[in-house]
């Protein structure tokens, strides 16, 4: 997985949540979902933290795709 993008829609496939589901325990529209995942848009920093508190991803893997996915 080479971008932000590819992974946030790897845990939310892993956890097999739709995009309203997934967006909704990030606290971020279902649009702007989308728009990440297919990388036409970067994630905030507060959706970040969201999603590595949410799911307990490892945000140097989220951001960089570099050590365990996992916390």
């Amino acid at each position: 997985m080479d971008s932000i993008g590819e992974r946030v829609k790897h845990i939310r496939l892993m956890h097999h949540l739709n995009q309203q589901q997934f967006s909704a325990t990030i606290h971020i529209s279902q649009g702007r979902l989308s728009e990440i995942e297919k990388n036409l848009c970067k994630p905030s920093a507060e959706t970040l933290i969201s999603l590595s508190q949410e799911y307990k991803v490892n945000l140097n893997w989220l951001l960089l795709g570099e050590g365990e996915e996992l916390k």
